[in-house]
């Protein structure tokens, strides 16, 4: 008799203790006493022994769902189930995409952190977008669509990006795809933010000669991966991207630009500068001649 009215009191007892109204998350894959030990971490039960007797004696042991809750108050415990049971919204995760990122480190972070399952798959859903995939923090969910992920960054773009840059880049003699191309060459090579400008104006003077850009990191794109110096193969590789071989800006962005490098690329002022190099701090040096750039290597990097 005493065990019969412990039981009946125990399926009761969410009146008597959760009386307010609470917000808790339920991670995936919690067996039912995982999740009776949280709601008796976060108030909502008194123990936890009665929640893992009575979801397994109305069957819910295996029907119960993460996600975030916002539970209200019940009476008995079969309300609480049932709560349980339908499935809480996505848990959100906060996520930071750095300026310069590509395609493939979004890919990755987002894999690593459970917002998409298949690496390549999304990689290959997100790679048409490239340069438009803007940095920021964003919050995303376990599983979520890519048509949702890439919606996120794609509005961000807009929003950001003043709605009149095609005209400026027209200004520039760049069409508004062509700014974002050479946008993601200046983020790439600009290091710190008072470069910018300057080195978007090298590159749109190269631009204007018909000159090379010459920049190393659009040879590393094309390579795909990350290297502290390039090698003379390196530099031979026969790639629309290798910007030593082929004159003009290549056929994509090779990273997703800030604001600063996009907007760089449209504000830089007109400078007689067709050369420059980056100190071994990452300050970049600027130059009008190729006598003036050689001098400047050898200042800083030594040689003949």
């Amino acid at each position: 008799m005493a065990v019969l009215t412990i039981l009946t009191f125990s399926f009761f007892e969410p009146f008597f203790i959760f009386k307010t109204a609470k917000t808790i998350g339920l991670d995936k894959g919690l067996s039912p006493k995982e999740i009776a030990f949280t709601l008796k971490d976060e108030g909502v039960l008194l123990e936890p022994y009665s929640f893992i007797f009575w979801s397994k004696v109305l069957n819910y042991d295996s029907k119960l769902k993460s996600g975030i809750y916002d539970l209200t108050p019940v009476s008995n415990m079969s309300e609480l189930f049932l709560a349980l049971s339908k499935g809480g919204r996505p848990k959100e995760i906060s996520i930071t995409i750095p300026e310069g990122f590509t395609s493939i480190d979004i890919a990755e972070r987002l894999n690593k952190n459970g917002i998409v399952k298949d690496k390549d798959l999304f990689l290959k859903f997100i790679k048409p977008y490239e340069g438009y995939l803007f940095p920021d923090t964003y919050n995303f969910y376990e599983d979520m669509q890519y048509d949702a992920i890439l919606k996120k960054f794609l509005d961000r773009f807009n929003e950001v990006v003043p709605k009149n840059y095609e005209e400026l880049a027209k200004k520039k003699g760049l069409t508004k795809e062509q700014a974002i191309v050479l946008a993601s060459i200046v983020e790439k090579e600009a290091k710190f933010d008072e470069d910018r400008l300057l080195v978007a104006s090298v590159f749109l003077n190269r631009l204007s000669i018909g000159m090379p850009l010459q920049a190393d990191s659009t040879i590393l794109y094309a390579l795909g991966t990350h290297k502290e110096w390039l090698t003379k193969e390196d530099y031979q590789i026969d790639s629309p991207y290798n910007t030593y071989r082929y004159a003009g800006l290549p056929p994509t962005p090779i990273c997703n630009p800030g604001l600063k490098s996009i907007m760089a690329v449209v504000e830089a002022p007109k400078t007689d500068y067709y050369y420059f190099m980056t100190t071994p701090d990452g300050k970049a040096i600027f130059s009008k001649t190729l006598a003036e750039h050689e001098a400047n290597l050898r200042k800083y990097y030594g040689g003949t």
